[in-house]
């Protein structure tokens, strides 16, 4: 009996670590976590923890056109209407091929408690996130 468990459980394991995803096309993002966005795009976070010591927020953004008034609005509660609210604003830039890391610190009004924590892009043109934390007052 022992043996068949032992042999069951052995080849359970094999199965389970010989699975893999398929493999990224050569002409795919160069990020694995890249989110494009454009005008009225949301990226939504719940239950996000702001009373943890939060002063702001890190994006990394990679933007191709020149052209101006795209904006990352970040929104608790709700992505849009009367009951969210905006707690802060961040004007996403020209970036080129390369990849901007904007930071938005400072008071966060109504940011304390647990959220729901959105990313809403505003105007402009396309642009893509590849990266998102917290900045925390050490």
């Amino acid at each position: 009996m022992r043996s068949i468990l032992v042999l069951f459980f052995c080849l359970s394991a094999f199965t389970v670590c010989g699975q893999s995803g398929p493999n990224p096309a050569p002409s795919a993002k160069k990020y694995e976590t890249e989110f494009m966005m454009k005008n009225g795009s949301i990226l939504g976070f719940a239950q996000v923890n702001l009373s943890l010591g939060e002063i702001g927020f890190k994006v990394e953004v990679n933007k191709m056109t020149k052209d101006k008034g795209t904006k990352l609005e970040f929104r608790i509660d709700m992505p849009s209407g009367r009951k969210s609210k905006i707690i802060g604003t961040l004007d996403i830039p020209y970036t080129g091929d390369t990849t901007y890391a904007l930071k938005l610190t400072g008071n966060l009004r109504h940011a304390e408690g647990v959220h729901d924590l959105f990313l809403v892009a505003k105007g402009g043109s396309q642009f893509s996130i590849t990266s998102f934390s917290f900045i925390f007052n050490y």
